[in-house]
């Protein structure tokens, strides 16, 4: 009997689906292949789907994963979604290592949130698509970088809640790494910011 695939290219998707068991080793087995795939059809869009598999490794076994994924060549846009059955800490940790290491990796439990984030324009594109008679220097003015981003929330009002979960993360984690190159602390000026409102609360009270 011919054995299911479990790595093919679907609409500019690697899928890569584990089903049963899935040890360490067979989870990394299975990323290289499809990051291989990956490589052969020039696709930068992967999706890993454990939603069937019953994981056998820990956070220290998905944080090996991370490190194997970001050794293996992706190209500096790739996008890597991760499908569980249910959030936990560990996958969470996967998704900051890969990020910590320049890649685009989010998790999911729903296919659809996963596959619009994988297809969701690079962020200069989405821009340009947002302002395109805009000059360059637009974006350097905090007003009107508040007025894109009130309009990113809008247009995601009736996305999936996991999905604006992932794209409010990443937009927030974006800030977090900019700030730290430029050696501003956004922990303390977000911590200001809270006790103002503490204070004002007070006073109404």
């Amino acid at each position: 009997m011919e054995k299911e695939r479990d790595v093919w290219l679907e609409a500019g998707v690697i899928w890569a689906v584990a089903v049963g068991a899935l040890p360490d080793a067979a989870s990394r087995s299975l990323t290289q292949r499809a990051v291989a795939m990956a490589g052969e059809v020039a696709s930068c869009r992967l999706m890993l789907d454990y939603r069937r598999a019953a994981l056998t490794h820990d956070v220290l076994a998905l944080n090996r994963h991370a490190e194997m994924l970001s050794r293996l060549g992706l190209p500096e846009d790739a996008r890597v979604a991760m499908l569980c059955r249910q959030r936990s800490s560990n996958f969470d940790f996967w998704e900051r290592v890969l990020r910590m290491r320049g890649y685009q990796a989010a998790v999911f439990t729903d296919g659809e949130a996963a596959l619009g984030w994988l297809h969701r324009p690079a962020t200069d594109t989405a821009v340009a698509a947002v302002l395109p008679t805009a000059p360059a220097s637009a974006l350097l003015d905090v007003d009107s970088v508040k007025r894109l981003v009130h309009r990113f929330a809008g247009e995601r009002a009736s996305a999936p809640r996991s999905q604006v979960q992932a794209d409010f993360t990443e937009l927030l984690e974006c800030l977090f790494a900019h700030a730290d190159h430029l050696g501003l602390d956004l922990m303390q000026g977000a911590d200001m910011q809270l006790r103002r409102v503490i204070c004002d609360v007070g006073k109404m009270g």
